[in-house]
């Protein structure tokens, strides 16, 4: 999935998974039976989000039995991969929702199914059974003790909840009211909300005491942060986290991730817990869709500070198309480039009842779509204008135009870009606004894009976005 995607489409940020398999793992039409009448019944018609079996030794031969009929031909015998799909012995227990919506949902990239949908094939408990001996090989995977993996389902003994439910009864006072903890919470709302950890500085502190900030950025996403001609990672993004920290007076350490599935993941994975496989989170993330229903469903992180607003747009040789064009149908007839699985291509695939449809060529990248507009063998490409812009002048494009469109239907326009960070750290939040707007109205930020030929757009919460129909000749 690409990385403009990711914000354009962040209102349909959902999960799919990460460790998927190749296009020709399919099931078959169908996933093999599994006997699940031990196991305890499920909720009807509701998914859950947590492993109802975990530590469930019955569970685990069920789940061993389903994995070995449904999983072991792609992610390998006894869960140890053959390099072909992932590894899931990594995939550690707190990942319980992110498992279920990647088996529920499959795997789709660059248009190819790697991983099928096993939603309406194997049921939910088949598939918490699964994940009940995923978490048994993880424990085995990584030398940790079986028996406390198993002291954590009820069928196995009493657990350590239900250990600390007797405590809590037995502290009630005489007039049979519930005991409440040290900052006067009854017991059931203790568990269930745990306080928050005082002694955890804020963000800005912690940053202040390593003096740096790890900022991270998309890989290979022209030009907001790539590696030209493998020199290190350098562009538009990368140069606003460096100006970040030398106006916080900290140094700047780089964290450069590839695009997981959604822009949900994303964050995830670089801003408030950390990827399966490790490496941590980085202090904050960059070219960040700011979407009021994104930001809601994912509050586990703190948006802040816009300071980009991309809009979809069309390059193209005025020259060989005998004039400007005022809109995507006048292009029909003509070769359009688009990177595969983009906005664009969804757009111009499926707007004006398909008219567009069969003159749309696809490439793998933006810069390969603009190559190919330089050498003639498309008319046309669009995308984002930002990497429309950063691409024609990486490429020394000549006499490319560059013209915004407003997109019809259920197709979102243009987006602001911001910072995400993770949720609870008011201290650093407020620190990156108060640096970010001072280097919006300075013009620092205007100034790089400049070094980059990509004409600054400022976000809407300012007013300052620009028209949908203004344009700019690069050359």
């Amino acid at each position: 999935m690409t990385r403009f995607k990711h914000a354009a489409m962040a209102l349909a940020a959902t999960g799919a998974i990460v460790f998927g398999v190749p296009a020709f793992a399919q099931h078959g039409g169908g996933g093999e039976a599994v006997d699940t009448s031990a196991l305890a019944d499920l909720p009807d018609g509701q998914w859950l989000s947590e492993n109802p079996y975990r530590g469930s030794k019955k569970a685990m031969d069920v789940g061993e039995s389903a994995y070995d009929a449904n999983c072991a031909r792609c992610h390998g015998i006894d869960m140890i991969s053959g390099g072909i799909a992932p590894d899931l012995r990594e995939l550690g227990p707190q990942y319980d929702e992110y498992f279920i919506n990647h088996v529920r949902n499959g795997v789709k990239r660059a248009g190819m199914t790697k991983m099928p949908a096993f939603e309406g094939v194997l049921d939910q408990k088949t598939m918490w059974a699964i994940r009940a001996y995923v978490d048994k090989r993880h424990y085995e995977y990584n030398d940790k003790d079986l028996e406390s993996l198993y002291e954590q389902s009820d069928e196995n003994g009493s657990s350590d909840e239900d250990e600390a439910e007797t405590e809590d009864s037995a502290a009630a006072d005489s007039t049979g009211e519930p005991s409440t903890d040290a900052d006067g919470r009854d017991a059931d709302t203790a568990r269930a909300t745990p306080a928050a950890d005082t002694d955890r500085p804020d963000g800005l502190q912690r940053i202040r005491d390593n003096g740096t900030i790890e900022v991270a950025v998309y890989r290979d996403f022209p030009p907001w942060s790539y590696s030209p001609e493998n020199a290190g990672v350098s562009g538009i993004d990368v140069d606003i986290g460096r100006a970040l920290a030398e106006r916080l007076g900290v140094g700047f350490s780089l964290r450069s991730f590839t695009a997981d599935e959604t822009m949900g993941d994303d964050i995830r994975n670089q801003v408030w817990k950390g990827h399966y496989l490790g490496g941590g989170t980085a202090d904050a993330m960059l070219h960040v869709g700011m979407a009021d229903a994104f930001q809601n469903a994912n509050d586990q992180a703190t948006f802040i500070a816009p300071y980009y607003n991309e809009t979809m747009g069309f390059a193209y040789d005025a020259s060989r198309l005998g004039g400007d064009i005022d809109g995507a149908l006048a292009l029909k007839g003509q070769r359009i480039g688009v990177e595969i699985d983009s906005l664009g291509d969804y757009f111009l695939t499926s707007a004006f009842q398909g008219q567009l449809r069969e003159d749309v060529v696809h490439f793998d990248s933006v810069p390969e779509a603009m190559t190919a507009l330089n050498e003639g063998e498309v008319s046309a490409v669009m995308a984002p204008v930002g990497e429309l812009a950063g691409a024609a002048a990486m490429l020394d494009e000549q006499n490319v135009t560059t013209r915004t469109v407003k997109l019809t239907g259920m197709y979102q326009t243009d987006w602001d870009v911001g910072v995400a960070i993770k949720a609870g750290n008011p201290d650093l939040a407020q620190a990156i606004r108060t640096e970010m707007a001072e280097m919006r109205s300075d013009g620092t930020i205007e100034a790089i894009f400049k070094q980059y030929d990509v004409p600054y757009r400022a976000p809407h919460d300012d007013g300052g976005a620009a028209g949908a129909e203004e344009s700019a000749t690069t050359s």
